[in-house]
């Protein structure tokens, strides 16, 4: 079994912070529909970015301060119609479908968590939690600060059985 918290994934999960600093708080339900959007591009046998477009994402254009457009790392994508990013860690194969978003209270991340009814794990040690939906590995945490709180849900493509 291939370990979520490969160096990797928590670097991926680390760059979500800076971009959740510039967002406008989200309601509950764009966070959760968000995260639901992420089981189809996190798919099995690979990332589909292409099934973000019908749901009405759109891939954000980053320059660096020359101007120049960046194309290495991570890609994210923005919704006309939600506050929540959606970054992706890969185009294509294995990867992760991270949904960013600032709260609209410190209360909110307790709110969000009650969407699954009080069948979540307890947060580890750094406060992630990790559980299994629909075949995917998942981690909640989160982020910010109590001035502006944040989340970040990381949904990974499901694992091969051998």
């Amino acid at each position: 079994m291939r370990s979520f918290r490969s160096a990797a994934c928590l670097a991926t999960l680390a760059l979500a912070t800076p971009a959740e600093a510039q967002l406008r708080p989200s309601p509950l339900g764009d966070i959760y529909e968000s995260y639901n959007d992420c089981f189809k591009v996190a798919a099995q046998g690979g990332m589909k970015p292409e099934e973000l477009a019908p749901l009405g994402w759109s891939r954000a254009t980053i320059s660096a301060q020359d101007g120049k457009k960046v194309s290495d790392g991570p890609s994210i994508h923005g919704h006309a119609n939600r506050k929540p990013l959606i970054m992706l860690s890969a185009e294509k194969g294995e990867g992760l479908c991270i949904v960013m978003a600032r709260l609209e209270n410190a209360g909110a991340f307790e709110e969000f968590t009650k969407a699954w009814g009080g069948e979540l794990p307890q947060p580890d040690a750094e406060g992630t939690i990790s559980f299994s939906a629909e075949g995917h590995i998942v981690q909640l945490r989160k982020t910010g600060s109590l001035q502006e709180p944040s989340l970040s849900i990381a949904v990974m493509t499901p694992m091969e059985s051998k």
